[in-house]
């Protein structure tokens, strides 16, 4: 179920940061920290109806960024080593909000074989070369599509 838990263990959290956890209990407040985290990602997944999905190849990867980040920001785990400037800090925010808005909001789509509202698309074009063509182009238009 992608809407329960974290994304990211603090191992990873750790490796993202370069940093050295000193034992089972700093390990331990930084897994809560990232399980509290991951509720901004589970809240805009579940407003698209993403949690019950199979998640695209790539998702996991990018859940775990934004979980690590949300993590972050918001929390200073007793490894505080991640000296984030209140500019970064801020600017980490905005990026997250944004994220998290298009995921709420359909533009992000995490689930295998789905697209997001503003994910690129191909189609085709009739085009006709003679006068004729071109009028039996927009007869053939409206006898599909009335």
């Amino acid at each position: 179920m992608p809407c329960t838990g974290a994304y990211a263990s603090a191992d990873e959290y750790a490796q993202w940061w370069c940093l050295d956890l000193d034992g089972p209990e700093e390990e331990s407040i930084v897994n809560l920290f990232l399980e509290i985290a991951a509720s901004d990602i589970h809240a805009a997944m579940a407003a698209q109806g993403m949690c019950d999905c199979t998640l695209a190849s790539w998702a996991e990867t990018y859940l775990k960024k934004l979980n690590i980040i949300d993590a972050a920001i918001y929390h200073k785990c007793p490894c505080a080593r991640t000296k984030l400037t209140d500019e970064l800090r801020q600017a980490f925010l905005t990026w997250i909000s944004n994220e998290l808005s298009n995921i709420r909001m359909g533009r992000i789509e995490l689930c295998a074989g789905e697209t997001g509202s503003e994910f690129p698309y191909t189609t085709y074009a009739e085009m006709g070369t003679t006068e004729f063509a071109k009028v039996n182009i927009i007869v053939n238009d409206i006898l599909r599509n009335g």
